[in-house]
């Protein structure tokens, strides 16, 4: 077996066979690799969906686990795989047909000392929206998004994969990418493509985000020098610098640019407006995360 591809899914039906359809169609033979989702708590029919028209392909499986979150997830889906080369993606992407053959030709032709690929993730930008989620990543980032990402199996399993205690679905990736590079290189790889499409999100989901940002404390006091490295002086900074002020002033004028279509320009000034307050009333519950993770990995 050449490579495992593990999707960790959480109520999602319709995306997920998306995504299914492009892991169908890939150009390697289908004996070459196998599929691993990681049904994550799911309560809709997306076990019985994918069990109904994939469950018969050959080296694919679907996986139910408690809700854990996607760390544990992808954690239980590396511990199945059986590919010497573990490739990861989101419930809610597209790969192209080459994906899995472009990571194996690297990986083959590649020094011993990579161990790692990221690949360039593209949206669609005329349906992107204030109200919508989506990934792009043209260029290469430090955190290795997930939604596109491969790692020799060998020393996924030695780093112990992704660390599960993170208290949010975020800077879990962040937290792997780093300790990975310390051991080898992660190569970006334009061709590595997925298409990751705008996902429209509710306001009142939305309007709550800010609270993911407690990860970036856990973050921090994990190793200081790695997120000094990759990221920023301090949690801190990343928070009430680059987040309150430079990211949503930049959301400010997007959502300003939406002024010919009046009801999702009004949602996106409501959402940056609650997002300034949150931050601002999020500031006791920081200052104490701040001192428990100072105090946790002292």
């Amino acid at each position: 077996m050449d490579i495992s591809v593990i999707v960790p899914t959480h109520n999602r039906e319709n995306l997920v066979i998306q995504l299914a359809e492009s892991l169908k169609r890939q150009t390697i033979d289908i004996a070459n690799y196998e599929v691993i989702f990681i049904c994550d708590g799911c309560v809709d029919n997306t076990v019985s969906l994918l069990n109904e028209l994939y469950g018969n392909l050959i080296n694919w499986r679907i996986v139910g686990i408690e809700q854990s979150g996607p760390a544990k997830a992808r954690n239980t889906g590396a511990a199945l795989a059986n590919g010497k080369y573990l490739a990861f993606t989101d419930d809610d992407c597209i790969a192209n047909t080459n994906w899995l053959e472009c990571i194996i030709s690297v990986f083959n032709k590649a020094e011993p000392s990579v161990i790692g690929l990221e690949g360039m993730t593209f949206t669609d930008k005329k349906n992107v929206t204030p109200l919508t989620h989506q990934i792009e990543n043209l260029n290469g980032n430090p955190a290795v998004p997930t939604c596109n990402a491969a790692f020799k199996k060998e020393a996924f399993l030695q780093l112990d994969g992704f660390d599960e205690s993170f208290p949010f679905a975020h800077n879990e990736d962040a937290d792997f990418a780093w300790r990975m590079k310390e051991r080898g290189e992660i190569l970006f790889i334009s061709d590595m493509g997925i298409y990751h499409p705008p996902r429209k999100e509710k306001l009142s989901k939305l309007k709550t985000r800010m609270k993911i940002l407690e990860s970036e404390f856990h973050l921090y006091y994990k190793n200081k020098e790695l997120y000094k490295k990759y990221r920023n002086t301090s949690p801190w900074r990343t928070i009430y610098v680059e987040v309150f002020l430079y990211h949503q002033l930049r959301m400010l004028k997007h959502v300003l640019g939406f002024f010919y279509k009046p009801k999702l320009c009004l949602e996106g000034i409501v959402l940056v407006f609650s997002w300034w307050i949150n931050l601002i009333e999020l500031l006791p519950s920081f200052l104490k995360k701040d001192h428990y993770y100072k105090k946790l990995f002292a």
